[in-house]
């Protein structure tokens, strides 16, 4: 069983120390000339995330009072404690350092598990910065546009088959 993100909590992870993301994926040979040829070790190689940061509003207005809804953090704190944090299931979330671009249609997503009793918590005025370590499970690749070329040069978008955008200049 995979479980999504909590829709009600920020995914925003900011990584606490300096961590490379290329780190195990590129290998590089260089030659006798001066040449370079760079490629990928494996396809796939599982990462540690050993220490995130995620900002969590814990402020309440009196509506919230009186409706009975959580807080960012109080809904964080419980989906966590109940769902993930003995690292039995996996979670989808946005993949960590995944960056988009114009052609992305579906963004990258990370299959992690929080790394068991990681998660500790610092209160401070209205919010909590949680940290914790994540183990990577697995990838869902990215799905891009297809670009297409009109007979004036101009590029095409489109989506399967489907039209999406011209720009005829």
């Amino acid at each position: 069983m995979i479980m999504n993100w909590n829709p009600l909590v920020n995914a925003k992870f900011s990584l606490e120390d300096d961590f490379s993301l290329q780190d195990g994926y590129i290998e590089e040979l260089k030659f006798e000339s001066g040449k370079k040829r760079t490629w990928l070790r494996n396809s796939y190689i599982p990462r540690v995330i050993p220490s995130l940061n995620l900002l969590l509003d814990n402020h309440k207005s009196d509506g919230d009072k009186f409706l009975g809804k959580k807080t960012e953090f109080e809904e964080f704190e419980n989906w966590y404690n109940k769902s993930l944090r003995y690292g039995l299931f996996p979670f989808v979330v946005t993949r960590i350092g995944f960056k988009r671009t114009f052609l992305t249609r579906i963004d990258e997503k990370g299959i992690y598990k929080f790394l068991p009793d990681s998660v500790k918590y610092d209160k401070f005025d209205g919010s909590v910065l949680a940290t914790f370590g994540l183990e990577e499970e697995g990838i869902i690749p990215e799905v891009e546009y297809v670009l297409l070329a009109t007979n004036k040069g101009a590029p095409v978008l489109t989506n399967i088959g489907n039209f999406i955008a011209v720009d005829i200049v």
